[in-house]
């Protein structure tokens, strides 16, 4: 905005402060209605209004934006002649909070009025002292506060100081009440202990002795109960035993008749048993021999098979040979006729020959036919004899070979034969040692069984033993470590006594008098005060407490001598009474080493009696009219109540001294110490006899069970051994009786032996004749060989090859006939073994089919043989099967029977027993319900007495207790309390005053107390509110702080083009105590404060921190009134260059009269002043281009005041 002084340009601002909701007086004024315009043109006007126009844009590049549509708004506000106004948004009326709202949603926040730079303000920002001096002024401490936003704490800081500091006044003074009345309170506090003290026990008094009465009384009504139930119970089990006792007479007669059935029926099925088992045997054994003749028959027909075989295979191997002979034959032949008829052509080319060599030859010739035609017949005989000789050799051989054959079936079946007997034999000496094995290894077995529950008896023995043996010693160790506690802590007391630390120490109950071992187990389970510690005094007692908590050893029970006093009378009184020679009182056994000490253990045993026995001791505890506490010597114990404790391995014992020895704890501790190694040495033993006898079991067991399994083989191996030895014994016979007929098979008889001599003497016969046919025939053959060598040295070589030739042939037909004769007598020999053969073929053949018709009648029978023996066996097994269970019907019938028979004894037995009882019962219920009786009225008496001193106390009568709480009660300890309380009330001498006096007081002191700890609550929780609210002021203030002077070095620097600024805290520990100083560093000067700066120094260091605060929170709108009158020109610039190029996301309104400041502007108002009235007129400086032709420049002109009109009223001017 431009224009000259006085026309009007601050009143443009203001006109906007006033739609932002500035008082009158804020704006040069003093009241509202002197805002309307007043003139000579414009008078008595009603109202002033102001609208200013928001509009929404968005900075594209260069100098463009674009407008958000549907974001613009219209704030108005009316300003009337009453001095009141109204606000209007989009014409609508609204009002101030409305207004600030939308300006806050939209960021421009009219509380915080840093976006309004009036005339002459911009100085007064760098010129702002650290802290405000008074409240409502306003320093750069509250200035950053307020933009920050960390004032809005301090009012709450204030007002929590305020409260916290008169909260402790407040408290400090209920602190010294306190102590005033907690110190009368004090005063009274011992007065009452001792007065409380005394009704506490009186009350505990009056509860031991309710509880006793209660007990008295649940005892007997128990009792009166239990008897009736048992009563009850007694006659329903007597009419049950009378009833049991008639069944089992009639149970006992059905049972005989049932056991002599059931026997009669078990004889009979072990008849068919055995019956059974026999004939499975007989079974067996035919299965045996069965299967030996089938193992022989198949023998015999394998033998039988391959002889036929063999004798096939020769026999067919002779007719082949027959038939290769019969076709060898004809081909000899007729060998011999093509050489016979190469031999006359050969003879007649010979004789060709010869004819020509006729003179030479014809006498050699002549001789040579003649010595070849006497010739000639003895060869025919040698042919005919050596025939005769291979015919009559076979026939011998044939003979021969079938004698030897049936010599060796003989053998063999007489070596089986003897190995049969030899098997037999053999297989009858098995049968006896596995006999006499059978019946060592039943004796081994019945031995071992035997061995083996000695050894499981005496495992079991050795386990009960190891079991007793770990309970003495558990027990031994227990009482060892007791032992040693309490001997640690008697000895520390006796210690501390001999120093003069602590007196009155007798020392320990138990060690301080002497008993009968025959009474040590007795004593010690009937005294539970054996291991009190006994003292002469309260003192004593308090001062031994003490001294074991000082030293931390444990904890130990105090038996005070001089507070037994009361017990003396009744003591004597006691001793006045004869106890029976068969229950002597355990105080009369006891010895105590001083007079005095006797009555301390009276206390412990009172008049328990010692009995022998449990029954004895129940006559003595339930026989009288009172009730005995007794104590047996095994240490069972009958209290007076009724109640009976015993059992356990061993019971305790060895609390006491016996005999006259003087105390020696360490003895004692010795003692316990041998006790526990004696029981681990004995247990070390005893583990080692149960594992012996452990191992010893196991062995037993695996040898019983070796030699059970060894008998129950031989069982099984004897019956197949015995029928081996049947089914050897009968192959032998059967081997035997064939031996005859194989021997006679095989000896060679007189007509065998006949026809050998005659096959031998053939034989001969042949070959002589062979013989002397050849020797006869050797004189012509040799006179023809040597004609013949004549004939062939006539002619020369050539007749010789011919001759040859001839001779050759005439071998050669010589021998075909030879082979054809040879042959032919082979074929007649081989036909005679041929014939022989088929028959032995025959009768083996037949020999076979009969054994296979054996062995089909063998299989048949073994089948039925099989079948037979199953069916046998199942019926052994189904007859074994009822034999047990009978034998188990029996069995279990006996024992039902005997059972019975010791039953029906047992309930005659128990009926009298009933009937005893219930006699005995009846008497103990009389008694019952008069001491049910008795101890109820006493009760009741007891009850208003206690009712009337827990009134007085306003203390609750405690409820009687419950059946279940009596059960863990003891009636002669509660009694025994009762009484010590009575001796120690008869010593009290309170004031009973003093408890009302210190319950008032305490009331008071109470209410002072929670006046107290309200008043500590509410400061506590004050000032927790007040440190929160301090902490988020400093954090939040520190935060921004920290930024926004940041931002003022960097913009500074920016604006001064070198210089620095700062923000710096008067006190870095509080920022909020002596506040900010802003100092500065101009360009090429030192730091200086602000107030020593020149007027354009001020004004840069504030537009610094104005642009500063910028970065920080940023606003839209900016409104400053001549921010540049103290600027040179250099400077006005870079601030008008800052304002335009880097504060593109907000709107400036500025008021400037300088031009390198207004030309930069965007739009650019002119302001100017016309009768009164200032008017205003809008133009584009971006428009006018240096140069521009006039008419361009007033077209932009006329465009940008198009909308002024002269005469418009100054209400409706709007920037």
């Amino acid at each position: 905005m431009v224009g000259p002084n006085g026309s009007g340009k601050s009143n443009v601002i203001d006109a906007m402060l006033f739609v932002f909701g500035k008082r009158a007086k804020q704006l040069r004024l003093n009241k509202v209605s002197e805002l309307i315009h007043n003139s000579t043109d414009f008078r008595n006007l009603e109202y002033a209004r102001v609208e200013v126009h928001f509009h929404q844009i968005v900075d594209k590049e260069g100098e463009d934006f674009e407008a958000v549509p549907d974001s613009d708004f219209v704030i108005a506000r009316e300003a009337y002649r009453n001095n009141t106004s109204k606000y209007f948004v989009d014409k609508k009326t609204s009002n101030f909070t409305d207004v600030t709202n939308l300006l806050k949603h939209h960021g421009v926040d009219l509380n915080n009025n840093r976006f309004l730079i009036l005339q002459g303000e911009v100085e007064q920002i760098s010129m702002m002292k650290p802290k405000a001096a008074n409240p409502g002024d306003e320093g750069l401490l509250e200035y950053l506060e307020d933009i920050i936003g960390t004032n809005q704490y301090v009012e709450p800081i204030e007002q929590k100081s305020k409260a916290l500091e008169e909260l402790n006044e407040k408290r400090t003074g209920q602190v010294n009440r306190l102590k005033l009345v907690e110190k009368e309170k004090d005063v009274l506090d011992d007065a009452r202990q001792e007065a409380e003290a005394f009704m506490a026990k009186e009350r505990e008094c009056l509860r031991h002795k309710t509880v006793a009465y209660q007990m008295y009384v649940k005892d007997a009504r128990d009792n009166v109960a239990k008897i009736a139930e048992s009563v009850a119970e007694l006659e329903a089990r007597l009419e049950e035993e009378k009833a049991k006792s008639t069944e089992y007479d009639k149970a006992v007669e059905e049972l005989e008749v049932v056991v002599k059935e059931h026997a009669v029926k078990l004889n009979e099925l072990k008849g068919e048993l055995d019956r059974a088992t026999k004939e499975f045997a007989e079974f067996e054994r035919k299965d045996i021999k069965h299967r030996e003749d089938l193992k022989n028959m198949k023998s015999r027909a394998k033998k039988l098979d391959e002889k036929v075989a063999k004798d096939t295979k020769k026999r067919d191997d002779m007719a082949k040979e027959c038939e290769a002979i019969e076709k060898e034959v004809p081909e000899l032949e007729a060998k011999k006729a093509e050489l016979e008829s190469r031999v006359e052509k050969e003879e007649a080319t010979l004789d060709a020959m010869l004819e020509s060599l006729k003179g030479e030859m014809a006498a050699i010739g002549a001789e040579l036919e003649r010595a070849q035609a006497a010739l000639s017949p003895w060869e025919g005989k040698i042919a005919d004899a050596k025939a005769a000789v291979d015919v009559a050799v076979t026939e011998r051989d044939l003979l021969a070979t079938e004698k030897e054959d049936a010599k060796r079936r003989f053998e063999e079946a007489k070596a089986g034969a003897e190995a049969a007997v030899a098997l037999a034999k053999s297989k009858t000496e098995e049968i006896a040692d596995a006999e006499s094995t059978l019946e060592s290894e039943r004796s081994r077995a019945a031995e071992r069984r035997e061995a083996e529950a000695a050894a499981k008896e005496q495992e079991r023995r050795a386990n009960e033993m190891t079991r007793e043996i770990r309970g003495k010693l558990a027990q031994s160790k227990s009482a060892a470590d007791q032992a040693k506690s309490q001997s640690v802590i008697v000895q520390s007391l006796m210690t501390a006594k001999s120093k003069g630390k602590i007196k009155g120490v007798l020392g320990r109950l138990g060690d301080l008098g002497a008993i009968d071992k025959k009474y040590d187990v007795a004593v010690s389970t009937a005294c539970a005060a054996l291991d009190y510690i006994v003292v002469e005094t309260t003192a004593d007692a308090q001062a031994c407490v003490a001294h074991l908590r000082s030293n931390n050893l444990g904890v130990a029970t105090f038996l005070i001598l001089e507070k037994q006093r009361s017990l003396e009378g009744k003591m004597r009184e006691a001793k006045k009474t004869s106890a029976p020679a068969s229950a002597p009182r355990l105080i009369d056994l006891i010895k105590p080493a001083e007079p005095r000490l006797e009555v301390a253990f009276y206390y412990g045993v009172r008049d328990t009696a010692v009995a022998d026995d449990l029954d004895a001791a129940s006559k003595i505890a339930y026989g009288g009219n009172v009730r005995r506490r007794v104590v047996t010597l095994q240490g069972q114990l009958i209290e007076t109540s009724g109640t009976m404790s015993g059992g356990g391995s061993k019971p305790r014992g060895g609390r006491m001294r016996t005999g006259t020895a003087a105390p020696d704890l360490d003895g004692e501790g010795a003692e316990s110490a041998a006790a526990v190694a004696q029981a681990e040495a004995d247990l070390k033993k005893a583990s080692v006899t149960y594992e012996e006898a452990h191992k010893a079991a196991v062995s037993a067991a695996k040898e019983a069970k070796d030699a059970e399994a060894a008998v129950a083989k031989l069982e099984r191996s004897l019956p197949k051994l015995r029928a081996e030895v049947i089914a050897a014994e009968e192959r032998a016979a059967d081997l035997e009786g064939r031996l005859g007929e194989l021997e006679a098979a095989a000896k060679v008889t007189k007509e065998d032996a006949a026809e050998l001599k005659r096959l031998e003497k053939a034989v001969a016969d042949a070959k002589a004749l062979y013989e002397k046919v050849v020797a006869d025939a050797a004189g012509v053959r040799a006179e023809c060989e040597a004609l013949q060598a004549k004939m062939d040295a006539v002619g020369g070589e050539k007749l010789k090859k011919q001759k040859a030739l001839v001779k050759d042939l005439a071998a050669g037909i010589a021998a075909a006939g030879d082979a054809a004769t040879e042959k032919r007598a082979t074929a007649a020999s081989h036909a005679k073994a041929t014939a022989r053969l088929e028959k032995a073929i025959e009768e083996a053949v037949a020999e076979r089919a009969k054994l296979s018709e054996d062995v089909k009648t063998i299989k048949a029978e073994f089948a039925a043989l099989e079948e037979g023996a199953m069916a046998v066996l199942e019926s052994q097994k189904e007859l074994q099967g009822l034999v047990d269970a009978k034998s188990a019907e029996c069995a279990a019938a006996s024992k039902a029977r005997d059972a019975a028979v010791k039953e029906m004894a047992a309930l005659k037995h128990v009926e009298v027993d009933i009937q005893s009882k219930l006699e005995d019962l009846d008497a103990q219920s009389k008694e019952n319900n008069d001491k049910a009786k008795h101890w109820d009225k006493e009760l009741n008496k007891l009850r208003k007495e206690q009712e009337s001193l827990h009134a007085e106390c306003e203390v609750p009568v405690p409820e009687l207790l419950t059946p279940e709480q009596l059960d863990t009660v003891d009636a002669a300890d509660e009694m025994r309390r009762a009484g010590a309380l009575e001796e120690e009330l008869k010593e009290m001498k309170p004031d009973m005053s003093s408890i009302e006096a210190y319950r008032v007081k305490m009331g008071e002191y109470d209410e002072r107390n929670n006046e107290l700890k309200s008043v500590t609550e509410q400061r506590d929780e004050t000032r927790a509110q007040f440190d929160e609210l301090r902490k988020k002021r400093l954090d939040e203030f520190m935060a921004g702080f920290n930024v926004i002077s940041l931002r003022l070095k960097e913009m500074y620097q920016m604006i001064t083009l070198g210089g620095d600024a700062e923000l710096e805290l008067v006190d870095s520990m509080d920022p909020f105590a002596e506040g900010i100083v802003f100092s500065v560093r101009p360009p090429k000067k030192s730091w200086k404060n602000i107030a020593n700066l020149s007027g354009g120094e001020k004004t840069l260091s504030s537009l610094a921190l104005v642009f500063a605060l910028h970065h920080y929170k940023p606003t839209p709108l900016y409104v400053m009134d001549e921010i540049d009158a103290a600027l040179d020109f250099k400077n006005v610039s870079i601030v008008g260059h800052y304002i335009k190029e880097r504060t593109k996301d907000a709107q400036f309104v500025i008021i400037s009269l300088r031009n390198n400041m207004f030309e930069l502007a965007d739009r650019l108002v002119g302001i100017y002043k016309t009768n009164n009235t200032t008017k205003t007129v809008a133009i584009n400086p971006g428009a006018f281009a240096v140069g521009a032709d006039n008419g361009s420049a007033k077209k932009a002109a006329d465009a940008s005041t198009a909308g002024d009109e002269e005469n418009r009223a100054p209400n409706a001017i709007a920037a």
